[in-house]
């Protein structure tokens, strides 16, 4: 997945990954973490916003982390971990389109998120790839 972040010119703050954790420097893209961790939950991606070397406010921290974990446990493989770094990139292009018209506090940027018609589609597009895969302890046929 670091590869495929880097491909699209995003600078990681771990320089890639050795194990299963990436560190995610969005303040290149004028964002914060905590507005990519809001977007990548309602499109059902979990992220964790993470301060980055450099932040002044921890409140408001430059970056999210990325474990890749649960996903291998899932059966993911290198060409899932693209698409999943594909849905990442569409998420930042999503928080770039709101903030550009909620402007930077995160109350507004949330309200525009909701207002965002790619927003159910982005979601369901994460939905329907995730469903293609097996979770432990859930049955995926049903939904």
């Amino acid at each position: 997945m670091a590869a495929q972040l880097n491909k699209y010119d995003y600078k990681l703050a771990t320089g890639g990954t050795d194990n299963h954790l990436i560190l995610w420097d969005l303040r290149p893209q004028g964002l914060t973490g905590s507005k990519i961790e809001y977007i990548c939950d309602e499109v059902a991606i979990t992220v964790n916003k993470n301060s980055i070397h450099g932040d002044t406010s921890a409140l408001s921290p430059g970056g999210v982390r990325i474990g890749t974990c649960a996903l291998t446990s899932r059966g993911f493989k290198e060409k899932d971990f693209e698409d999943v770094a594909d849905f990442l990139h569409k998420c930042v292009l999503l928080a770039a389109e709101v903030q550009s018209t909620s402007g930077k506090a995160l109350k507004a940027f949330k309200e525009g998120v909701h207002a965002h018609t790619g927003l159910k589609a982005l979601r369901e597009d994460v939905e329907k790839f995730a469903r293609s895969f097996n979770m432990f302890g859930f049955d995926t046929a049903g939904l």
